[in-house]
């Protein structure tokens, strides 16, 4: 799909004026007036401390904000901002800004970035969320110069996260993309990343599945970054905003695992492979976990999973194997000390969730719904065993869990393959 069928016709000319670039940084915004300035003041620096000399161009896509996001922006811009910061700059920065309309999701502003990019021939672009309160101008330098510098074509980031923050990333998202990818990418869902100006042209290229990229377009992105020769890297970033745990889980359990599921499908020639194991570079860090927690109601994550799992004991025996499902239901009956998802179980379900959505055992939807109760009930279990734990603690055991899901990775393709096997 050509870039001019979906950008408007307003951004395409702000494009032209611009002309060809060396770097462009992109903010996504979305009803963020509230961070949005400290935000664009952290891109502006970044840029002016580190690439004085290079062409840039600053780039805001929103999603349709309504409480004045953009207009925040525009006038927190100044042309006079390297004076203000006593910054000796050869050029001056633009900002230039577009609105995805109709179309809100992620998906849809990201595609606007990558063909803007793929537009202004820019050689590294860097994308940050204007969500994020605590963006500093290293951020910009930590993301770009990876591309810029050293020729990598997708950055993720890494963060420093509270040990119960990003527990889905944590138990799911990154163990098994690491399992069937061979690359751990531990942020596979990011606000904020890096590509060079050949990877932007390869996903504008490639046509994207609508049902994968709707709750999920990051993922999607970083997956074809993963599955195709391009080089790859994560860069640390630092502190990670702190994050809900309980009232997001429907919702992001229903925008995610669908999304990595269709994922699964478009790669599954790929990952049923070898996978280039390891073939991943680390910039600072590789993990950052914080100790201080807070206070967590772990009895009411179980509490969820066992009504859960009962009420929807038929639905799942359609989707789970019978001793699987039984082990589930006696975790329901066991005293609350016992009622533990083990790392084993845990990476089997997943899998026994993902070869169910492959085969269409029944509604997509309602299917990815059914996983929920029994994430609830790995949650507790994680909640539970990593109370008083340090970070090197819960940092061995999820890469235990990294293990489980590699070790079961050929359960998983068995299961993947057995229906078609049956009908031919």
């Amino acid at each position: 799909m050509s870039e001019e069928s979906f950008l408007s016709d307003d951004f395409v000319r702000q494009l032209i004026g611009v002309g060809d670039v060396d770097l462009m940084v992109g903010v996504l915004s979305l009803n963020d007036a509230k961070t949005v300035v400290k935000v664009s003041h952290a891109v502006e620096e970044g840029v002016l401390r580190n690439y004085r000399r290079e062409r840039v161009v600053l780039v805001n896509v929103d999603g349709g904000s309504r409480d004045g996001t953009q207009r925040a922006l525009l006038e927190a811009s100044s042309l006079s901002r390297s004076r203000e910061l006593g910054i000796d700059s050869l050029r001056t920065l633009r900002w230039i800004t577009t609105t995805s309309g109709n179309e809100r999701t992620t998906g849809h502003m990201l595609r606007t970035m990558l063909a803007a990019a793929d537009l202004l021939n820019a050689r590294a672009c860097a994308i940050v969320s204007a969500s994020s309160a605590n963006a500093s101008p290293v951020w910009v330098d930590s993301l770009l110069k990876p591309v810029y510098r050293d020729s990598y074509d997708f950055v993720a980031p890494l963060y420093t996260r509270h040990k119960f923050d990003g527990l889905l990333t944590r138990n799911l998202l990154y163990p098994i993309s690491r399992a069937l990818y061979g690359k751990p990418v531990r942020e596979l869902r990011a606000r904020e990343l890096a590509f060079s100006n050949r990877f932007a042209s390869y996903c504008i290229s490639e046509p994207w599945p609508q049902d994968a990229v709707q709750g999920g377009a990051d993922m999607w992105i970083a997956i074809q970054a993963m599955t195709h020769s391009f080089r790859c890297c994560q860069t640390y970033l630092g502190e990670k905003e702190r994050g809900g745990t309980g009232a997001s889980v429907v919702a992001s359990i229903r925008q995610t695992v669908g999304s990595l599921f269709r994922c699964m499908e478009a790669t599954d020639s790929y990952w049923q492979g070898a996978a280039d194991a390891n073939a991943l570079d680390t910039l600072g860090p590789d993990h950052e976990l914080s100790n201080d927690a807070g206070r967590i109601d772990r009895s009411r994550f179980l509490d969820m999973f066992k009504e859960g799992i009962n009420e929807l004991s038929g639905m799942l025996a359609g989707i789970l194997q019978p001793e699987t499902l039984a082990e589930l239901v006696r975790l329901t009956e066991a005293e609350n000390s016992e009622a533990r998802i083990s790392n084993r179980l845990w990476a089997r379900i997943v899998y026994e969730f993902a070869a169910a959505y492959h085969h269409s055992v029944m509604d997509r939807e309602h299917l990815v719904q059914a996983l929920i109760p029994i994430y609830r009930g790995r949650v507790y279990s994680f909640l539970a065993q990593h109370r008083l734990s340090g970070p090197d603690a819960v940092e061995a055991d999820l890469d235990d869990l990294c293990r489980e899901f590699e070790s079961q990775k050929d359960f998983l393709i068995d299961h993947w393959k057995s229906k078609v096997e049956a009908a031919s």
